[in-house]
């Protein structure tokens, strides 16, 4: 049985969708906790938890309730302000059962026992935000990245230090694999490497490294960026990969908007080797992120010709 590792935010879903349907898979996947914007911040602030956004986004996307996870999934508005019924459960979770939440959670939405959802950090009261180094000084909260306003990131950290998960540290050692991505590779994937305890534990790891590269860049995130940036931008923090799953296909698309934010082009892949998977992995409808089904192929081709 493979012990995969899933490091990243709302963006993993289709990585953890498509490990789902490879036989013989145990999936650990590690979550972010640092989201400051939104509903997921408006709840930080009012109850004093860490965000919740991503964790939300993967229990339901490994649910097998899907009546009850499509509810989760909704959006409603109150007094002008929408509000995820996803989040205000969760945090309603918290509230009464602490950090037993998720496992509360993985009943209700009947989680397959090979599945496990680890928030990165388990103080769930981490009241820290994701600090971004830029040309002009440090702006304070990840919701600057979404703010509409154009900065280059020249680097990030956290302004509190948070404590890796004993449960996430026990995941990357043990993994055979670990994936990265696809997702904001600075504020939902490279921020979990800040975390003290990660860096140690993925030494440690045996595992094989496995980045699944975006298929179109980020504003504020990755403006510009090729292929070999991701790769750059990993290294920088430690990360270095045994296999890079990179999309071929360049679908038409006028979209500038997506469900994850703000849209700017394109990934070229401009990388090559024994290394670099090369192959068509994007969903036609919504170019934007990937097709489940072509990335499982793939996936299941990288695990069993490791």
């Amino acid at each position: 049985m493979k012990n995969v590792c899933i490091i990243g935010g709302s963006g993993t879903k289709s990585t953890l969708l498509a490990l789902r349907s490879i036989e013989g898979v145990k999936i650990h996947s590690i979550i972010s906790v640092f989201d400051s914007g939104g509903h997921t911040g408006f709840l930080r602030k009012k109850m004093g938890i860490y965000a919740i956004g991503d964790i939300r986004d993967n229990l339901i996307a490994s649910s097998g309730n899907q009546e009850i996870s499509s509810i989760l999934d909704q959006r409603m508005e109150v007094n002008g302000v929408k509000h995820s019924v996803g989040n205000l459960v969760l945090s309603s979770l918290i509230r009464e059962n602490g950090g037993d939440y998720i496992q509360i959670a993985r009943k209700i939405l009947q989680i397959p026992s090979n599945i496990e959802i680890i928030p990165v950090t388990r103080d769930i009261n981490y009241d820290g935000d994701l600090v971004i180094e830029t040309e002009n000084g440090e702006l304070v909260g990840e919701h600057n990245l979404d703010s509409g306003k154009r900065i280059k990131v020249r680097g990030i950290k956290l302004s509190k230090e948070a404590y890796l998960n004993p449960d996430a540290e026990s995941a990357i050692k043990e993994a055979d694999y670990i994936f990265f991505g696809p997702g904001d590779i600075y504020s939902s994937i490279l921020v979990n490497t800040l975390v003290r305890g990660f860096h140690s534990a993925f030494k440690e790891s045996k595992a094989k490294k496995i980045l699944v590269m975006n298929i179109m860049n980020k504003m504020n995130e990755t403006d510009g960026f090729a292929a070999s940036d991701f790769v750059k931008a990993f290294h920088d923090y430690g990360i270095r990969f045994d296999k890079i799953i990179v999309n071929t296909k360049k679908p038409k698309t006028t979209q500038k908007m997506s469900k994850y934010g703000r849209l700017c082009g394109f990934v070229k892949n401009d990388i090559e080797g024994e290394d670099v998977i090369a192959d068509d992995v994007v969903d036609e409808d919504m170019p934007f992120q990937h097709d489940v089904d072509k990335l499982s192929l793939v996936l299941n081709r990288v695990i069993k010709d490791a």
